[in-house]
C-alpha cells in the first residue's frame, strides 16, 4: 500500500501541473465596446504598445482582408482600410507570435462622396 502512495502522489501531481499548463484557446473578446465605423480607403489610426517600427512587421487584418500597414512606431499605426462588403469586422494585430485584442470596426453600407470645387473659366 505504501508503494501505491508513491506512485499516486506524483502521478496526480504532474497531472494536476499538466492540465494547469495546458494553453486554453480562449476567444478573445472586443476590446471597445463601440464600434468604429468608416469607409474602404479610410486611413486610421490604431494606438496600442508593441508594435514594430518596421511597418512591415506589423500585420493588421479586417476580418480576413490584410491591410496595408503606411507608417509604424512602438506605439502608433497608420493603416489604409482594405475593400471590404459593408458589415461589421474585428479588426486584429499581429506582430510576430504575439497578436491584440480585436477591436470592431464597421464598413458603411454607402461610400461617401467627395465633394470638391471645379473652377470654371
Amino acid at each position: 500500500m505504501k508503494n501505491l502512495k508513491l506512485f499516486a502522489t506524483p502521478l496526480a501531481m504532474l497531472f494536476v501541473c499538466i492540465i494547469a499548463c495546458t494553453p486554453k484557446n480562449e476567444k478573445k473578446e472586443p476590446l471597445a465596446k463601440e464600434t468604429v465605423s468608416g469607409n474602404s480607403g479610410n486611413f486610421i489610426r490604431i494606438k496600442g504598445h508593441g508594435f514594430s517600427n518596421d511597418r512591415l512587421q506589423n500585420v493588421v487584418k479586417f476580418g480576413d482582408v490584410k491591410a496595408v500597414v503606411v507608417d509604424a512606431t512602438p506605439k502608433y499605426l497608420l493603416v489604409k482600410v482594405p475593400p471590404h462588403k459593408a458589415g461589421t469586422v474585428p479588426v486584429m494585430v499581429i506582430v510576430g507570435e504575439e497578436s491584440s485584442n480585436p477591436i470592431l470596426f464597421e464598413y458603411n453600407s454607402h461610400p461617401a462622396l467627395l465633394a470638391a470645387a471645379i473652377p470654371t473659366k
